[in-house]
């Protein structure tokens, strides 16, 4: 789960408001902060090394993609 994700759950217990234009706005909000992150995210990946591993001496790519690393690491049930 994501920080945002915690956020949108934790506004979600808290607010538990009947449907509003408010609460329109407030998801669109969320979802734009999701996308925000999830590019952040894969930008750092591509911006850094870590994605290579030491493996018996020889350099190998972990993960393929820096979409592959985001849905691997933040998309877990």
């Amino acid at each position: 789960m994501t920080s945002i994700e915690w956020l949108e759950e934790k506004l979600n217990d808290f607010l538990q408001f009947e449907y509003s234009k408010e609460w329109d706005v407030i998801n669109k909000l969320i979802e734009q902060a999701k996308e925000m992150h999830k590019k952040e995210i894969i930008e750092a990946f591509d911006n850094g090394d870590f994605n290579i591993h030491l493996d018996y001496g020889e350099f190998e790519k972990k993960y393929k993609s820096a979409e592959q690393y985001y849905q691997e690491t933040f998309k877990k049930d």
